[in-house]
């Protein structure tokens, strides 16, 4: 017989894999559970977008639910978290296919960012509040993504009324939107007590 040698292939040991290492506490669980759950709201509001509200016009205009709901998570959540994810499901929304631009990215994060640090230095939680920091954004965002593409020549001036439209029709929508991004808000309780 021959002797075996060190350097032999031997099988590798069968036993737990990696993710039995991986040990998530109930609040990390929670906060996971929270995150995903706003990422599938971002895509049932553009699911929403672009299967129903596209067809259904108003003088040219249609609702521009994903910002809405871009904006109205980054203003519940604290500036950190939302602003980050603000980021990514601005991102998520100008590769879907359905954003103005790239310029969508840079707009969403900022105008998230800004209305989130205006609620936290000035206003409580609650729906007013998070109202009077959504609604100016949508208009922001409205107007700036008119002057992108009035600057790219996408669109003319006589346009400003269907963005105008398209900023009403999205207002009227962000009281119904709350509600479900509020119940999401709640998963995990609250880490800072206003």
């Amino acid at each position: 017989m021959a002797r075996r040698r060190k350097y032999e292939f031997r099988p590798d040991k069968t036993g737990p894999g990696l993710l039995s290492r991986l040990y998530l506490t109930k609040l990390q669980r929670l906060a996971l559970l929270k995150w995903v759950l706003y990422g599938l709201l971002v895509l049932f509001a553009a699911l929403l977008q672009d299967v129903i509200f596209s067809r259904l016009r108003l003088f040219g205009a249609a609702t521009d639910l994903v910002p809405c709901v871009i904006l109205t998570v980054c203003v519940l959540e604290c500036s950190e978290g939302g602003c980050v994810f603000t980021l990514a499901a601005s991102c998520v929304y100008q590769f879907s296919g359905s954003a103005p631009g790239y310029h969508v990215i840079v707009l969403l994060t900022f105008l998230g960012v800004g209305a989130t640090v205006f609620r936290q230095a000035f206003l409580r939680k609650g729906f007013s509040a998070t109202l009077v920091c959504v609604v100016p954004s949508l208009l922001a965002y409205e107007i700036l993504v008119f002057a992108v593409g009035l600057y790219s020549g996408r669109t003319i001036w006589p346009r400003i009324g269907g963005f105008l439209v398209t900023w009403l029709l999205t207002c009227l929508a962000a009281p119904a939107v709350y509600p479900a991004a509020k119940a999401i808000s709640r998963i995990g309780g609250e880490t800072w007590k206003e």
